[in-house]
């Protein structure tokens, strides 16, 4: 498995339990910090990872 997926899936594991025990206790704050991993985890799907073989826009040129 790789990293990346690592992390998303403990993101996701971290809000399931902080947003369960938020609702659990009736507590709104510990709900949105959960609602912000899930956030999290979902966000990182869309980040690209840059390839080293690729040139950045540093690497150009003019």
């Amino acid at each position: 498995m790789k990293r990346r997926t690592e992390a998303q899936l403990a993101l996701l594991g971290i809000g399931v339990v902080v947003w369960g025990y938020g609702q659990r206790i009736d507590d709104e704050r510990l709900r949105w910090i959960g609602i912000a991993f899930f956030a999290a985890a979902a966000a990182m799907r869309f980040l690209k990872r840059r390839r080293h073989d690729e040139p950045t826009e540093h690497d150009e040129s003019p």
